[in-house]
C-alpha cells in the first residue's frame, strides 16, 4: 500500500482555565504513530501575528506532516477528532479548529499564512476560501466546536507554513494536565547552568537585566518549562542534564518561526498603516522624543506620506534607554505592531538607526582682540566684548558639530519583553541545524508517560 502525504492543522485547544494545544499536539502524534504515521518533519509550532486582540493565547497554532497509508487516513481523522473531543478546554473562549490536507499543501493557504504573520485576516475571508478548497476536496474540517470556528485561521496557516523556511526548535516539556498550580517549582540555578553552558545555541533562557526566569511558564497550563535553540540534538542534550532533578509527563521538540523576527518581513509606508499590523516603517524623526512620567518615551516619524507616534515603552528596558537618545533629523527603521489609538501608534519592537542627524551647537564668536567670548550688542547690531570692549557687526555665530552618543546600528528590546517571534540578538548570523529522515525515524524528539 502506498504512503499518502498528510498534513493536519489546529488550533485554539486551551484557555484560561488552562490546557496546550501543543500538549494536543503531543497526544496526537503518540497517537499517530501506533498506526503507522511517518513524520516528514517534526511538528510546527507556527505563531502569527502577535498584535491581533482576537488571537488565541500566544497566537500560536500546531500542525503535524506525516505519511501514512491511504486506507488508514479515516482511521487517523477519527483519533484526531476524539482525542480534541476529549482533551480539548470546553470554555467560552476556546475556539478550536482541526484541518487536515492531503497531497500537496494547496498553494492558495500560502496566501493567508503569509498574511496572518503580519496584519488582520478577516475570519470570513478564511472561511471563504475553506470552503472553496473543501469543494475541490483540497482540505477538509475535521473537527470544530461551531460552525464558523475562529481557530482555523491558526489551523490553515499552520498547514501552509509547510515546508517552513526560517525556523528555530523549542523543546517543551509537560507536567500533568490535571496540574493547574501556577508555581512550576524548578530551581533557576538549574537554567542558570544551561544558559551558561549552551548559549547562544540554547538563547532566550534567563534575562540578566532582570533577574528572571524565560523558560516557565506562570499558568495553568501543562508546559512545564521550555527552551529554544538553533539546534534539537542540543536541546535533548540539555534536557538529559537536568532530567533527574525534573519529574515530567512528557516532552516534544517543535520545529518554530520563534525567534525569526518572520512577523516584520513587511515595509510599509506611514500613510497606508493599518491597525494590528506587524510592519517595519522608514523615516526621519519629526522632533525630540517625549518621555513621560511612568518612563515612556514617543517620537514622531514621518515619510512622504504622513506621520505616525511611535511608542519605546519602559518595559522594552534597553531599547526604552536608546530611544532616549533620538533627535530631530534622525533616519530610522522600526519594526513592531499598529494598535489603534486615538490615532494609530506604532508599539517599537526592533530599532535600526540608518543615519544619526549631526547634532549642531550654534556659538556666539570670541573676540578677536581678547578671546573672551562675546555677546549681543542688540538686535541687528552685532555682538560686543564684555571683557576689552570690542565690537562688530560682521561677525557671526560659530556652528560646532558635536559627536553623537547614538551610533549606526540595530537595537532591540530586552529579553524580558521579547515577543515569541522576536529574534535575539545573539544568534543574529547563526543557521539552525538541519534533521534528517533518519533522526525523525528514530523517535527520541518525544514522549509521553504512558497512564
Amino acid at each position: 500500500m502506498s504512503l499518502v502525504e498528510v498534513h493536519v492543522g489546529l488550533d485554539d485547544a486551551d484557555s484560561p482555565l488552562g490546557f496546550c494545544t501543543t500538549f494536543l499536539g503531543l497526544l496526537l502524534v503518540n497517537e499517530l504513530k501506533k498506526i503507522g504515521a511517518v513524520f516528514l518533519d517534526l511538528p510546527y509550532l507556527v505563531r502569527l501575528d502577535p498584535n491581533i486582540p482576537a488571537k488565541t493565547r500566544g497566537n500560536g497554532a500546531v500542525s503535524l506532516h506525516f505519511r501514512l497509508e491511504q486506507d488508514k487516513i479515516t482511521h487517523a481523522e477519527n483519533i484526531i477528532r476524539n482525542t480534541v473531543e476529549r482533551f480539548a478546554e470546553k470554555h467560552g473562549k476556546t475556539d478550536p479548529a482541526v484541518v487536515i490536507s492531503t497531497g500537496n499543501v494547496p498553494e492558495e493557504l500560502k496566501e493567508i499564512f503569509q498574511r496572518a504573520l503580519s496584519e488582520y485576516v478577516p475570519v470570513s475571508h478564511v472561511h471563504s476560501m475553506f470552503r472553496k478548497l473543501s469543494a475541490e476536496k483540497k482540505i477538509r474540517l475535521v473537527y470544530a466546536y461551531r460552525d464558523r470556528p475562529r481557530g482555523l485561521i491558526g489551523a490553515v496557516s499552520a498547514v501552509a507554513a509547510y515546508p517552513l523556511a526560517q525556523y528555530t526548535y523549542e523543546l517543551l516539556v509537560y507536567r500533568d494536565p490535571r496540574d493547574k498550580t501556577a508555581e512550576r517549582n524548578i530551581d533557576t540555578n538549574m537554567f542558570l547552568d544551561i544558559d551558561k553552558t549552551y548559549r547562544p545555541y540554547i538563547f532566550s533562557t534567563f534575562d540578566y537585566n532582570s533577574g528572571r526566569l524565560l523558560a516557565t511558564p506562570h499558568g495553568p497550563d501543562p508546559v512545564l518549562f521550555g527552551l529554544r535553540s538553533l539546534d534539537p540534538d542540543t536541546l535533548l542534550k540539555a534536557l538529559g542534564t537536568i532530567s533527574g532533578s525534573v519529574s515530567f509527563r512528557g516532552y516534544m521538540v517543535f520545529k518554530t518561526n520563534q525567534a525569526t523576527n518572520m512577523h516584520l518581513k513587511v515595509k510599509k509606508k506611514i500613510a497606508s498603516l493599518r491597525p494590528y499590523d506587524s510592519v517595519v516603517v522608514y523615516g526621519r524623526v519629526d522632533s525630540k522624543p517625549r518621555i513621560i512620567p511612568g518612563g515612556h518615551v514617543f517620537a514622531e516619524v514621518c515619510d512622504d506620506t504622513g506621520c505616525i507616534t511611535v511608542a519605546f515603552y519602559k518595559e522594552t528596558g534597553s531599547l526604552n534607554r536608546v530611544s532616549r537618545l533620538l533627535r530631530k533629523g534622525d533616519k530610522i527603521e522600526v519594526g513592531g505592531g499598529v494598535i489603534p489609538r486615538e490615532k494609530n501608534t506604532l508599539n517599537a519592537e526592533i530599532l535600526r538607526v540608518v543615519e544619526p542627524a549631526p547634532l549642531m551647537l550654534e556659538e556666539n564668536p570670541r573676540c578677536p582682540k581678547c578671546g573672551a567670548r562675546m555677546t549681543s550688542a542688540g538686535r541687528n547690531k552685532g555682538y560686543k566684548c564684555p571683557k576689552c570692549g570690542f565690537r562688530s557687526t560682521t561677525l557671526g555665530k560659530n556652528i560646532k558639530k558635536l559627536p553623537r552618543i547614538l551610533e549606526p546600528g540595530l537595537y532591540i528590546q530586552s529579553p524580558i519583553a521579547f515577543r515569541h517571534l522576536t529574534k535575539p540578538r545573539e544568534i543574529y548570523g547563526l543557521q539552525p541545524a538541519t534533521i534528517t529522515s533518519d533522526w525523525l525515524i528514530s523517535e527520541k524528539w518525544f514522549y509521553l508517560e504512558q497512564q
